[in-house]
């Protein structure tokens, strides 16, 4: 094959021609065309790999940093993506063969190193092998999917949720966007999926475009909130949400992996149908769909509280039940495990957070807050409770 090289002299004097190439190109029979791309995207994966060499050497010499990326015209993310993918090949040979030999794109081959696992000697083959057949989103895919995050990322997650809007006022339409996180995401999702589908046309008439159906569902929830008697205590909508729980690796909602923490969470405000799955994402078995708490229990222990029982928080609304000893450690679904918590402290509550809220919730000053490290004042309260039933705990 004619492997076509440019004069980067004369280029540089007279500029690039884009309009006379095509010209030339267009000479050319398809067969050779298509056999020219082929070489051309192999050299720039090679040259793409030789990039990251010299990269990480410059790394090495404290020479890389986040202002690269104005020099590069690219981002600082960007920048930072292609120094830890330098920094994988290192240890990478057959991945870095791989990338080298042109059968992984640039986004195959970031996502690749990460999923080799360094302590496994054979994973760097297998990914090597594996990688080029598998699509970029099926590599971050099966990234997410062995990589359980911590409640730090879980809630740095939630911490980057943002919701905007903005009127365009020449065409009177109120325009936004939103990004939600996990199970916020995965709750969204769910009750407007199910707004949607019920919104079926009357008979013999056409269905409306499922964008006019989202955009009244959105409608229709703020005009039930504004409706909403002022006096009634809100439970808010109890999601099902399916759960996928693998052999290996972190539960996910909705295809996003979760800490282990949070999946007890879901537990008393929502209806969960675990489906457990083979390495291959497989579903194996469907589990019975469970809803924990029946809202008649809710609805009591709401109504025993008034409030939320963390101390020193009078909020009266948005209240969910929280289990004190976590239900994933044993702690029953009984009224006396029971208490209502506020969203704004559930989350600090094991065993999402470190602190438990122990004692007897039937006693307005009954509770009160316990590091989860603090064993002496943990075997205190074991004890008591021991000694006169859970009515004292």
């Amino acid at each position: 094959m004619d492997e076509r090289t440019f004069d980067h002299e004369a280029f540089d004097s007279r500029g690039f021609d884009y309009a006379g190439l095509l010209d030339e190109l267009r000479c050319h029979t398809t067969g050779w065309l298509e056999a020219r791309r082929g070489w051309l995207v192999r050299e720039q994966r090679r040259l793409h790999v030789e990039e990251l060499a010299v990269l990480r050497v410059l790394d090495e010499r404290g020479r890389v940093d986040d202002s690269l990326a104005a020099k590069d015209g690219t981002s600082t993310r960007d920048v930072r993506r292609k120094r830890a993918t330098a920094r994988n090949l290192e240890r990478q040979p057959n991945v870095a063969n791989a990338a080298a030999r042109g059968d992984l794109s640039g986004e195959q081959l970031d996502r690749v190193s990460d999923l080799v696992d360094p302590d496994d000697p054979a994973s760097d083959e297998h990914w090597a092998e594996e990688g080029p057949q598998w699509s970029p989103q099926d590599l971050a895919d099966e990234l997410r999917r062995k990589r359980t995050p911590t409640p730090e990322e879980a809630a740095a997650r939630r911490a980057a949720r943002l919701h905007r809007f903005w009127w365009q006022r020449d065409a009177g339409m109120l325009d936004g966007r939103y990004s939600l996180a996990d199970l916020d995401g995965a709750l969204v999702e769910a009750v407007f999926e199910e707004m949607i589908e019920k919104m079926r046309p009357a008979k013999g008439q056409p269905w409306d475009t499922r964008e006019h159906r989202a955009a009244d569902a959105l409608v229709e929830l703020c005009r039930m909130y504004r409706d909403r008697d002022q006096n009634e205590p809100t439970s808010g909508y109890r999601a099902h949400f399916v759960v996928h729980v693998p052999s290996d690796g972190p539960a996910t909602v909705a295809g996003i992996p979760l800490p282990d923490a949070m999946v007890e969470a879901l537990r008393a405000d929502a209806k969960i149908e675990p489906v457990l799955v083979g390495h291959d994402g497989t579903p194996i078995v469907v589990g019975r769909t469970e809803s924990v708490l029946s809202d008649k229990t809710k609805r009591v222990v709401k109504q025993r509280d008034g409030k939320c029982r963390h101390p020193g928080c009078d909020r009266r609304t948005g209240l969910q039940v929280h289990h004190l000893w976590p239900s994933s450690w044993g702690g029953s679904d009984a009224l006396w495990n029971l208490a209502a918590v506020c969203t704004t402290h559930h989350p600090q509550l094991a065993p999402q957070g470190r602190l438990l809220l122990l004692g007897n919730p039937n006693n307005p000053a009954g509770l009160s807050l316990v590091d989860r490290d603090d064993l002496p004042k943990l075997a205190e309260l074991a004890a008591t409770q021991a000694r006169s039933g859970p009515e004292a705990a």
